[in-house]
């Protein structure tokens, strides 16, 4: 709401009341600060930007603002609207607008709850503190999703600022060692499930390398004699054959109908359970069939270029990591040959 300038004070007086500063720069936080001085009282906002030309053109749009006439400044919309917009874009696939989805309900109701109603009111400190109270293993991931939200927001509403979630300061975490599953324990999981929807949702990621959101929206459309055409990351279309072990699934199945529709949290709770029950130690993930149906090609020496066509990566530096991680394993060998 615009405040009236006080009897006998021009505009132009009164933005002496508004500068920029740097506050915490001696911590090595360059971070620019609005401050505002009402009646001796000083007030800080954040900028979200460490660019000093950025912070200069911010304080002169709010110095106009200040003065526009109520009706030029429209009200902004409430949070929950907004993230309603964001999750509906066309652009962005079902899984993924139901993850964000879900993540922007618990982050807009933690603001809610620290009395945080304006998303332009969403500061560093704040997101900081959400970040902190966060579990360890899906804190990253959720303060990615809350950035990306807060950055269309401003992109939506022209301001050029650096969302909050982007400027704390992150954990240190340990990274997971991705082993993989061999061929062997490969079939007796595939095996081991407890329904045949399961099954050959695993098959499908175990012997054709897919995703499990590729393979659970898997349709008898996408089955082409003895390939399968798949709709991948970004919307591409790629084309992978069908092996002898996944045709003997297919086979076992039947029609796929519409779709498998199995959710991931499903897929994983039974995933972890049949491992436990197999004794089969290590990671345990959805993925963890995509990544040794990767491992076990490059242990059968299977040529770089194949693999990566096969995996659909879009960078060969992916495909030469999961061989890194194999060839490490015969180092010892190579090294020993040489006494022989």
């Amino acid at each position: 709401m615009n405040k009236p300038c006080t009897p006998g004070q021009s505009p132009v007086e009164s933005w002496n009341h508004l500068s920029i500063i740097q506050r915490h720069k001696s911590r090595g936080i360059k971070v620019w600060y609005l401050r505002e001085n009402s009646h001796g009282q000083i007030h800080y906002r954040s900028l979200g930007t460490t660019n000093k030309s950025v912070a200069q053109q911010c304080l002169q749009r709010l110095l106009v603002l200040r003065f526009a006439l109520p009706w030029e400044n429209p009200i902004p919309k409430d949070m929950g609207s907004l993230a309603q917009e964001f999750v509906s874009r066309p652009s962005l696939k079902k899984d993924s607008a139901e993850q964000y989805n879900r993540i922007l309900e618990h982050f807009i109701t933690w603001c809610q709850n620290k009395g945080i109603y304006n998303v332009f009111k969403i500061e560093v400190e704040d997101a900081q503190k959400y970040y902190l109270e966060l579990h360890k293993k899906s804190a990253r991931q959720r303060c990615r999703v809350c950035g990306i939200f807060l950055n269309w927001v401003y992109k939506q509403n022209r301001i050029d600022r650096v969302h909050p979630f982007k400027l704390i300061e992150y954990r240190k975490t340990v990274r997971t060692v991705r082993d993989s599953w061999s061929p062997e324990e490969v079939r007796r999981i595939v095996e081991s499930a407890p329904d045949k929807e399961l099954r050959m949702l695993w098959a499908l990621m175990a012997y054709a390398g897919l995703r499990i959101s590729e393979a659970s929206n898997l349709t008898d459309d996408n089955i082409r004699g003895k390939s399968i055409l798949v709709v991948g990351k970004g919307d591409k279309l790629a084309v992978l054959p069908i092996g002898k072990r996944l045709s003997e699934e297919l086979a076992l199945y039947g029609p796929l109908g519409s779709g498998l529709l199995i959710s991931k949290q499903r897929s994983i709770r039974e995933l972890k359970k049949v491992c436990q029950k197999l004794h089969i130690e290590g990671w345990v993930a959805n993925h963890k069939f995509r990544h040794s149906f990767a491992s076990n090609l490059a242990a059968h020496n299977c040529p770089v270029g194949i693999t990566m066509r096969l995996m659909r990566h879009s960078s060969s530096t992916m495909t030469l990591d999961i061989y890194t991680h194999i060839l490490q394993a015969d180092l010892l060998k190579w090294v020993d040959a040489v006494d022989e």
